[in-house]
């Protein structure tokens, strides 16, 4: 019984997108901190199966029944891509080998990225998947707090049985770890401003079809992609967008004396920094403003020291925001998808979150910045409660699956 626990690990340890080592953080922490055994993790990168360096088949199930367990972390799993034939999502092990797996298989968290207007491929073996996991005594599926249930009941129509065994786990995000590091970017005594933008699938985010249901969530598939319809609307959208968040920040900066820090969480972001900052007038980009370089996993308590740093983070990527509130970091949620809403509700926060979308969305964001930066103590109570609040949640979900799954 006191022996170490062997666990598999399976998340996306060689992404540069940072946001992966906030999951994969914060997952680590959690669980080594709850179970009463420890923990020998086996760290094994699900991005090399994405991209055809590994593969899911006879050797992946052996290497899990070798050890105690299986747990596949909470990264966006279930996006609907044309070449997830197998199961419908991104953990590609056939049915027919998964039900060889003896040894426990833990969904932590995992959660859906998808936008009204994009086409969902392989639904009906998404389902198919989702149905056998339901009736495995083995296979815990948790899903993240972002409305990923709900979405799953919703648009994919599960039936109550297999919903019924669905859990949702808080986003692991918000336990990662901060380590304060040398940041020669950032001045001495002017506030720290962090802006973290998001450009992944553009095209969809910025659309109108997802503009006007951006606080909507759980809506249908379509019967097939609106592509056609997004052109005409989404590169208008993101520049109406981007010049409303330049005036924002630039007041702020001119008002405050503020430095601005642009922080990308990939490489898909450099994309809006560049449009943002060729829109900036010549002494706000010249004098005031920088952007910062992108991190690998292992560079993840940096990174987010940087965060820690921060007066105000204004924040548009989901591994900007749960991380903020997990640090106890003054934050302005900027939302462009309805699930960012469902987290938030999740935590207690909905009433905190900003519309990118909304006609009033450049008042809004300097008012609440403003009065953030003036008083950051009452966000920074908020955030602590939430996070207290979610610990509280996530220990007790760490030691039922432990007692469950874990207690031979």
């Amino acid at each position: 019984m006191d022996k170490k626990l062997k666990l598999i690990h399976l998340a996306n340890f060689n992404s540069t997108n940072i946001g992966n080592g906030a999951l994969i953080t914060g997952l680590e922490n959690i669980i080594s901190e709850d179970f009463k055994r420890k923990i020998d993790w086996i760290r094994d990168p699900w991005d090399d199966y994405t991209f055809g360096f590994k593969h899911f088949n006879e050797e992946f199930v052996t290497s899990v029944n070798q050890s105690n367990g299986l747990i596949i972390n909470g990264a966006v799993t279930i996006h609907g891509r044309k070449y997830l034939q197998e199961t419908g999502m991104r953990f590609e092990l056939p049915l027919k080998l998964m039900e060889k797996i003896t040894k426990p298989i833990i969904f932590y968290g995992i959660s859906y990225r998808h936008f009204r207007g994009q086409k969902f491929f392989h639904a009906e073996s998404l389902k198919k998947t989702l149905r056998f996991c339901a009736g495995s005594p083995n296979i815990l599926m948790g899903v993240r707090n972002d409305g990923t249930k709900k979405w799953l009941e919703q648009t994919l129509k599960l039936d109550k049985e297999t919903i019924d065994q669905i859990i949702e786990i808080p986003d692991s995000g918000l336990f990662t770890s901060a380590k304060a590091g040398c940041y020669p970017e950032i001045l001495d005594g002017p506030k720290v401003i962090i802006f973290s933008p998001n450009d992944e699938d553009a095209a969809f985010r910025f659309a109108d079809d997802n503009k006007w249901n951006v606080k909507k969530a759980g809506y249908q598939l379509p019967q097939g992609s609106n592509t056609k319809s997004n052109n005409h609307s989404w590169i208008k959208n993101r520049e109406t967008l981007i010049d409303k968040i330049k005036n924002t920040l630039t007041r702020l900066v001119r008002e405050t004396g503020g430095q601005l820090l642009l922080v990308p969480h990939y490489l898909d972001d450099y994309k809006f920094v560049a449009s943002l900052v060729g829109r900036f007038e010549s002494q706000i980009a010249h004098q005031c403003s920088i952007s910062t370089g992108l991190m690998r996993v292992q560079g993840t308590e940096y990174f987010y020291g940087r965060y820690m740093q921060a007066d105000l983070a204004i924040s548009m990527r989901i591994h900007s925001m749960s991380p903020c509130i997990g640090l106890g970091v003054p934050m302005i949620p900027l939302i462009t998808q309805p699930r960012m809403w469902d987290f938030l509700k999740s935590c207690g926060l909905d009433d905190i979150g900003v519309d990118a979308f909304s006609e009033n969305v450049e008042q809004e964001l300097f008012k609440t910045a403003r009065e953030i930066l003036s008083n950051p103590k009452q966000r920074i109570e908020q955030f602590n409660r939430a996070r207290d609040r979610m610990r509280s949640e996530v220990k007790i979900i760490n030691h039922d699956i432990e007692k469950k799954y874990f207690n031979n």
